[in-house]
This record gives C-alpha cells, sequence and structure tokens, in this order.
C-alpha cells in the first residue's frame, strides 16, 4: 500500500470514530435538522434561521430532473432569504428515482452527502450551497444516463463549496454512518403522499401544497 493510500486510510477511520463518538456521547438524533445550528436530525434537514418570519417544506428527490430546474431557476432566490433571515427551507428527500440511476444508489448517498455536511459545517450557508451545487447542470446525473457521481466526486463537490474536510471523508468512505438516507427517504414519501399530486419538487406553505412555478417567492422579502 501506498504512503498516500494509507494516510488516507487513516484519515477515513479517524473520521468514522469521532463520528461514532459523538454519537455515543450525543445519543441518537432525532426530530428536525436545523442547518443553521448544523444538528440535521430525523427526516427533516431545515436550512436557514429558525426564527425566520416563513417556513416551506420542500421535497426533492436529488436525481429527479425537475427538482433539479426547480432548484437552479430558484435556488439564488431562495437563497438570499436563506441569508437575510426571511426564510427557512425544511428539505425533504424522497429517493423515487434511486433505482434509475446508473449506480442504482445515487439517491441515497447524495441525501447522506447533505446531511453530512450540514451537519459538519454547522452552516445553512454551506448547507445551501451543497445542495445548489448537487443539482448544477453540469453536476446532477441524467435519470436513467449511464453514469452518476460517485462518492468521491460528491466529496469532491463538498470540498468546492467548502465543507469541512470531516465530511469530505465520510462521503467517500460510502458508510451511512449517524444518517440512514433510506429511512429518511422512506418516511418522506409518506408524508409526501399525504397531498394529492404526490410528485417533486412540491413546495408546501402552511401544510398546503402551492405551484412551484408560480410567484410565491414574492411573499417572502428578498
Amino acid at each position: 500500500m501506498s504512503a498516500r493510500a494509507t494516510t488516507r486510510l487513516f484519515r477515513v477511520l479517524a473520521a468514522v470514530l469521532g463520528l461514532l463518538l459523538a454519537l455515543v456521547m450525543c445519543g441518537p438524533v432525532s426530530g428536525v435538522a436545523q442547518a443553521a445550528a448544523a444538528a440535521p436530525a430525523g427526516d427533516v434537514l431545515s436550512i436557514g434561521d429558525p426564527d425566520a418570519l416563513r417556513q416551506i417544506d420542500l421535497y426533492v428527490d436529488p436525481l429527479c430532473p425537475y427538482s433539479g430546474k426547480f432548484v437552479r431557476t430558484q435556488g439564488e432566490q431562495i437563497s438570499k432569504r436563506i441569508e437575510n433571515g426571511a426564510l427557512r427551507v425544511n428539505l425533504r428527500f424522497v429517493d423515487f428515482l434511486d433505482k434509475y440511476s446508473a449506480s442504482g444508489t445515487y439517491d441515497s448517498r447524495a441525501i447522506y452527502a447533505a446531511y453530512v455536511v450540514a451537519d459538519q459545517a454547522r452552516s445553512s450557508d454551506v448547507a445551501w450551497h451543497f445542495i445548489e451545487a448537487i443539482y448544477a447542470k453540469d453536476t446532477q446525473p441524467k435519470e436513467g444516463g449511464p453514469t452518476d457521481l460517485s462518492n468521491d466526486q460528491l466529496a469532491d463537490v463538498a470540498h468546492r463549496i467548502g465543507a469541512p474536510q470531516l465530511a469530505q471523508d465520510l462521503i467517500r468512505i460510502g458508510l451511512p454512518i449517524g444518517f440512514d438516507p433510506h429511512a429518511i427517504a422512506v418516511n418522506n414519501l409518506d408524508a409526501l403522499h399525504r397531498f394529492p399530486e404526490p410528485g417533486v419538487p412540491l413546495v408546501v406553505i402552511n401544510d398546503q401544497p402551492v405551484d412551484e412555478d408560480s410567484d410565491w417567492l414574492a411573499q417572502f422579502p428578498g
């Protein structure tokens, strides 16, 4: 084994041990993730000030082309409202299209990566920028396409948006330590089916779905 490979192995093992120690010390996580406080837990990854005037639930699938179009079209304006404290986004990931990814696991791995980035960065800005990055036109894999992003490539995306090294290492490992992306997706899918048209992307305000192509953002100060 080369010196470089040995160094990476030790770094990965240290990352695993560090996360396991944190889980033991803090106990099992539950409830709502707060990326502003970097405490993702349960089925919802929340990004933005907990005291924001308005909140939305946003259902998305990492591989879904329509979810990608939504984030590319409205992501910048959402980001501005997160930064100025006007909006808190509760992301609810589903994995409709996991089996249609080249690896058969892309949705699950991308969901896990988003949780790890939010958990380790403890920053809404970094967490949302990672979401924007994995949905970027030149990054998001195609549904039914011949390739998707490997763990190393997802870790590289995390690196580009300034996620901590530990987040990058955990993504490269490829083991869902601390967060179970499949369970997250299943629970969110159950919640999604409460609505008449359970497709993604779906924006929900005050427990009511809205047309994501409408000017729904106008009700939030920019």
